[in-house]
């Protein structure tokens, strides 16, 4: 009988830990140091369109105190901006002692936490500065559930490049490719985006990469997003010189073994969109010459991008199939499924009614077209790594 109940002890043991912990920021207490916005509830009202912000001081701060009964597993922060002498704290012996904080620019952060029952998130410079965060989750004990974003680095060298132009075409228009291919074929995914849009856009980029199945950072550029439907007017205003630039940069870097970008007419005539893949094209030729921005060719080294696929191209097609494409690494739900759920996190968008994962029709997100290749013409059509050595 003992024996059946320390067995049955051991059990519950295993259940309740094995139990994800509870986003409770919405039962904590903050305290912001003085002079500090008193939007606190801005910090856990999953409304991305506003932010709390500290007070401009030498070392700004925010005091979590979680309910009575409580502690923390981690702290999952969805940075507004990210200041890069941020840190979490808790206290020890009455100081206050660093416990995580600022490795890299990332505006989404998980730190684990472990059975606390008050922390701080801080920043200590030299001059003064600010905390702004967009959202900010506290996790009580147990798992780390699914849907924290802990986010690993960028990939050195990637084998897709996905160059587009904003938050959501990547899904509306390129539909299945991030989940088939970060997260069902392991492959090394660096996503690209050419504009840096707007903070609420930004937590929402991420939330849908992360749902998409990508575990690396993608890279969020600093161009603005001018509306045009002109290829000329979009490069004058964001500077035509500077953006072909940045795109060369960024196949020396990451030396893709394939690229993957937007229909050269920019879908339904968007001027950026247009711009990103003519940025793609002009640095397919550009990138592998020493000559041509020959800063990143001195850094890098030059690369020359083996096969590069355009969206809607009418050459050496390749054609997916979404919908009948099930995903183990997603419990066999479709390629489909996963990205309209990734597109649906960007509420901001969704919430308009005015695009979709394309399926069919002159938007067709599973249609690709073989731009140019060094490896041959494409014979199955059902893979951009074909020819590819894997």
């Amino acid at each position: 009988m003992l024996l059946c109940a320390a067995a049955l002890l051991c059990l519950l043991a295993a259940g309740a830990a094995a139990e994800d912990a509870r986003n409770i920021a919405a039962d904590c207490q903050y305290k912001g140091c003085k002079g500090s916005k008193q939007n606190l509830g801005d910090l856990y009202n999953g409304d991305y369109s506003y932010f709390w912000g500290s007070a401009s001081a030498r070392d700004p701060w925010l005091e979590v105190t979680l309910p009575e009964g409580e502690t923390c597993s981690g702290v999952q922060i969805k940075w507004a901006f990210v200041n890069p002498n941020w840190c979490v704290e808790v206290e020890k012996d009455g100081q206050w002692v660093r416990a995580g904080g600022y490795e890299a620019d990332y505006l989404v952060t998980w730190t684990p936490l472990d059975n606390v029952a008050k922390f701080r998130v801080s920043a200590h410079g030299r001059t003064n500065s600010r905390l702004k965060i967009n959202e900010l989750e506290v996790y009580s004990a147990g798992e780390r559930p699914a849907k924290v974003q802990e986010w690993q680095p960028t990939p050195e060298k990637a084998d897709l490049l996905v160059v587009i132009a904003h938050p959501d075409d990547e899904f509306i228009f390129l539909g299945g490719v991030i989940p088939y291919y970060a997260a069902e074929r392991k492959k090394d995914v660096v996503v690209c985006y050419i504009t840096e849009s707007t903070i609420e856009r930004r937590s929402e980029l991420l939330d849908g990469l992360w749902t998409a199945g990508l575990r690396t950072y993608p890279l969020i550029g600093k161009f603005h997003d001018p509306y045009t439907l002109s290829l000329d007017a979009a490069y004058k205003r964001i500077g035509k010189k500077k953006a072909q630039e940045y795109m060369i940069e960024v196949f020396r870097h990451y030396k893709p073994e394939v690229v993957v970008t937007h229909d050269i007419d920019g879908e339904y005539g968007h001027g950026m969109h247009k711009l990103s893949a003519d940025i793609v094209i002009n640095a397919l030729d550009k990138a592998a010459k020493t000559k041509d921005h020959k800063e990143s060719a001195k850094k890098y080294g030059t690369w020359e991008v083996p096969k590069c696929y355009i969206h809607l191209y009418g050459k050496d097609r390749t054609v997916f199939d979404w919908q009948g494409m099930k995903l183990e690494a997603f419990g066999g739900r479709s390629a489909y499924e996963v990205a309209d759920a990734a597109w649906q996190c960007h509420l901001s968008q969704y919430k308009l009614a005015r695009y979709q994962v394309f399926i069919d029709g002159d938007y067709d997100s599973q249609v690709f077209g073989l731009y140019r290749s060094t490896v041959g013409p494409d014979r199955e059509h059902n893979d951009f790594f074909e020819h590819i050595p894997q």
